[in-house]
């Protein structure tokens, strides 16, 4: 997940946590159909790199859930760090009923052409999940 994406989705529950890169082996990342993010599947051989974020609030997880929706499953892997050791990690891969592009899907293009949009949308996002969270 990209940082930006990641720091408005928990918004002040980013305090204390830590990032590193990491590599999921065996995984790759497509295009979701008439989207422009990205899900992560199964694919022997392959690899996504990504970021491993630790020391996450419960309450920040409860809000990746919720962005994350009923389209992603969280999943327990094991992600391979830079400097050669394992860790155990949760990360969210397509759902059953995702449509999915064989595509893959670039980290960078998507910075460069589809950000600033996806942010916009993110902003929407929050208020109306912040609007339905104090209305509880």
């Amino acid at each position: 997940m990209d940082s930006i994406v990641l720091k408005r989705v928990i918004g002040g529950y980013d305090k204390g946590i830590q990032k590193r890169q990491g590599i999921l082996k065996d995984f790759k990342r497509v295009k979701v159909k008439e989207a422009h993010y990205p899900a992560i599947v199964d694919s022997k051989g392959d690899k996504v790199e990504g970021l491993v974020v630790y020391g996450i609030a419960n309450d920040a997880l409860l809000l990746l859930d919720e962005f994350e929706d009923d389209e992603y499953q969280r999943k327990n892997v094991t992600v391979l760090l830079r400097d050669d050791q394992k860790t155990k990690a949760a990360t969210y891969v397509a759902g059953p009923n995702m449509s999915l592009d064989d595509e893959g899907w670039c980290f960078s293009t998507w910075q460069q052409n589809h950000r600033k949009e996806f942010l916009e949308n993110l902003a929407i996002w929050n208020r109306i999940e912040k609007g339905q969270r104090d209305a509880i």
